[in-house]
């Protein structure tokens, strides 16, 4: 169908202007209006947006368990293994079907030794060898079993690689329906004067699929989340998928100063969750693996077909060595280096195998969601529509002798914007106030007080906060613990800055204004000082940038950290924080971070749109949907609102505006120049609008979680809720019918699923 619709546009397209010629203004606007349509709809079938389901006809494959041996059962899983391999099959007891981390028939595909090899292995490694070149050994090809014991659950081995002179214990159980593999850094050894160990991969063909001999698809945390589907002739790519988790380890990085330094390794966007999945049909069979132990270390591999081999695969890469580049010279000249020493790290895998209608994303999301509330690591916030408003109060401006700051929103024109919005009915709103402190937005940090004066006094500061309460608004500060400006109020220097393993300071280019990274134990610090602040000036609110989605270890030779030392350094601030404060808000958060979040902001609406993903998905939005607000990134960018909008609402998230009281043409030869409109008189009716229009929608599904999303054709997506209502977007130009309820183009309808109405 889409390459029929692609002719169609073809043959309208190439006469148009020819036709035009000899038709009236009337008839050829009316062609490009057809014209415009058609593109419009074509979009829908892009990876930015989510396809239909099809009923699979799967043939399963790699069923036989002939070679290996049942080693554990329960009353959901039976586990397998072959003793010289350690390659796994895992039973669903309730329906038969044969999850393997190997191929029954090796020589019917395309493989090569290699790669027949690692298919065929539990482990694959890879190790630097004693003349420092990069190897890569597996359990069939290089490495053998020394130990193979039952245990009550599964199996413990020892592996030893004899040729990388490389020792390693791995575990592997069942428990309900969950298979763990295990791998801990105690049983991890190294002879001396013989290989280093840099990385490892744990059953990688686990749920692999050739071509496409069935239907289905990878997840991959990827943004908002994305799928891979199976396809026969998938887009032809010269790589696989690969994200660290938690982003790259900046002290492994090069300075982007460099000129070597590759730009295309920086993804659109950083995984902010440990999870990957696979589904065999949808609705039929999958599982989603849950990174536990490791996550910090990891990174997450999904090839499709065509890359390397002709199979679909995920999994998850661990690295106990990183590459990085030590200059040598000012003119940045250097050598490629590996860590000395190896990272202190557990790996765990939780594989929770889903069938029947569990079997799909939305099964694989509500299955994280769990672990998180049984973990601790998710709490349930009040989930009501409102608005985010993110004013901009002043920023710094260079000068020949000084710097100065342009104010752009006093703090007392907040409470009559607000008043204003109320006035016309956008009741629930929620306001961020940014560059508070003296010196502006990027004239600050690590200092957050005292308040920038430009903006008003404490006076002003203290009644705007108070009025804006009394009408029911929140008021938070915009703060960061991480970032520090040179030159800015209470920064100390490079002292207090993180160092990577190079020893060059931790420097973050955004293409506006360049900022430090504090080391974490600075930070926290740093964070203990300001809290006693806050309370000084009554503030209870806060928005946290930067500190809850980066992971770096500091290698500042006094004090080094480790990314697992800085998750417990952080982890303590932001208790800290959450101890002190009546609401922390988040941009865009790790998971780590989810249990002190009473609010998401800038959530990623989109995958990374790769070329080798077919689908963008809601995954983190279905996981927090009724226990955490979240909010959009700012409205008033976006290219296509109405488009957007929709999108928030089929998402379940909240709008957001980032506005100023003056033009933003005074900010042209500011660090905040990118902000090139946001004046609050040419969008208040903009956010009124998309107020009125997510509480007609989201306002009826409030503090509910999602139960189910279904894609009825290409740009038609229902989503439903826990209270038996569906909300149904329609992107398209035509009208379309769901469950007798005709939904206008460009346009959403709520559905009672109860009452079919």
């Amino acid at each position: 169908m889409f390459k029929k619709i692609i002719v169609l546009l073809a043959v309208i397209i190439i006469p148009v202007q020819v036709y035009a010629m000899s038709q009236s203004d009337d008839e050829v606007e009316e062609i490009e209006d057809i014209i415009e349509l058609a593109e419009h709809d074509l979009r829908f079938d892009s990876n930015n947006f989510t396809r239909p389901e099809i009923d699979s006809d799967n043939e399963r494959a790699n069923q036989s368990l002939d070679g290996y041996i049942p080693i554990a059962e329960n009353e959901q899983l039976r586990l397998y293994v072959e003793e010289n391999t350690l390659a796994i099959k895992v039973e669903n007891v309730q329906t038969g079907y044969i999850w393997s981390s190997g191929l029954d028939e090796p020589d019917d595909y395309r493989l090569n030794e290699t790669w027949t090899n690692m298919a065929q292995s539990a482990v694959t490694i890879d190790y630097l060898d004693v003349r420092s070149n990069n190897q890569t050994a597996n359990v069939a090809a290089d490495g053998a079993v020394s130990e193979l014991t039952m245990t009550d659950h599964g199996f413990e081995a020892v592996v030893q690689f004899e040729d990388a002179g490389i020792e390693l214990y791995l575990h592997v159980e069942i428990q309900d329906g969950e298979l763990f593999v295990h791998v801990p850094q105690e049983g991890i050894t190294e002879e001396e004067e013989s290989g280093q160990l840099l990385s490892l991969r744990l059953y990688p063909f686990l749920g692999a699929s050739h071509q496409n001999g069935m239907d289905g698809y990878l997840f991959i945390p990827d943004g908002s989340g994305a799928l891979i589907r199976f396809e026969e002739n998938p887009p032809v790519v010269d790589a696989p998928f690969r994200s660290h988790i938690y982003g790259r380890d900046e002290a492994y990085r090069r300075t982007l100063s460099s000129e070597q330094e590759d730009s295309a390794v920086i993804p659109a966007h950083t995984l902010s969750l440990p999870v990957y999945g696979v589904v065999h049909g949808s609705g039929e069979n999958g599982f989603i693996t849950v990174v536990e132990d490791g996550s910090h270390y990891g990174e997450v591999l999904a090839y499709p077909s065509g890359v390397s081999t002709d199979f679909y695969w995920v999994t998850s890469q661990y690295h106990y060595r990183y590459e990085y580049f030590q200059p040598t010279s000012r003119d940045l000249s250097g050598f490629t280096a590996y860590q000395e020493d190896r990272n202190d790290f557990d790996i765990t895998q939780r594989i929770s195998f889903l069938s029947d209608e569990d079997a799909d994303y939305v099964g694989m999301a509500k299955t994280y969601q769990s672990y998180l509330f049984e973990n601790d690591r998710l709490n349930s916030r009040e989930d009501v529509v409102d608005v985010r408003l993110e004013f901009l109060g002043g920023e710094a401006k260079a000068g020949v002798l000084r710097d100065t700051v342009i104010p752009m929103t006093p703090v007392t024109d907040i409470e009559d914007h607000v008043r204003e919005l109320q006035k016309e009915g956008a009741d629930s709103l929620h306001v961020v106030y940014r560059g508070w402190t003296e010196g502006g937005l990027t004239g600050a940090l690590p200092a957050k007080f005292p308040y920038e004066s430009s903006l008003g006094s404490g006076a002003d500061f203290t009644n705007t906060r108070a009025a804006l309460e009394d009408m029911g608004v929140p008021m938070s500060f915009y703060t960061d613990f991480t970032k520090a400006y040179e030159g800015a109020a209470g920064f100390g220097g490079r002292s207090e800055v993180a160092r990577r393993i190079s020893g060059e300071p931790v420097i973050q280019e955004d293409g506006y204004e360049s900022s430090f990274y504090l080391r974490p134990g600075q930070s926290l610090e740093y964070a203990g000082q300001d809290i006693e602040q806050f309370k000084e000036h009554g503030i209870e609110h806060i928005s946290v940038d930067t500190s809850g989605q980066v992971l770096f270890s500091d290698y500042t030779r006094a004090a080094p950290s480790s990314r697992n030392d800085m998750i417990g350094m952080y982890d303590q601030l932001f208790s800290d924080l959450s101890e002190n404060m009546n609401g922390i808000s988040f941009y865009n958060p790790n998971d780590y971070v989810w249990e002190y979040t009473d609010r998401y902001l800038d959530i990623p609406m989109y995958s990374s749109s790769y070329l080798l993903t077919t689908d963008t998905i809601p995954f983190i939005q279905i996981v927090l949907k009724g226990h955490v607000p979240y909010y959009a990134p700012y409205s008033n960018f976006n290219h296509n609102p109405q488009e957007e909008l929709l999108r928030m609402i089929e998402f379940g998230a909240y709008p957001s505006f980032y506005l100023t009281t003056k033009s933003s043409n005074e900010l042209v030869d500011t660090p905040s120049r990118h902000l090139y409109t946001s004046r609050f008189d040419d969008w208040k009716d903009e956010v009124v609008r998309q107020y009125d229009e997510v509480h007609k929608s989201l306002g009826m599904v409030e503090n509910e979680t999602i139960v189910s999303r279904t894609v009825h054709e290409p740009g038609v997506v229902e989503v439903g809720y826990s209270n038996d209502l569906s909300i149904v977007v329609n992107y398209t130009s035509e009208q379309v019918q769901v469950d007798g309820v005709n939904i206008e183009p460009s346009y959403f309808g709520v559905i009672n699923k109860e009452e079919g109405s």
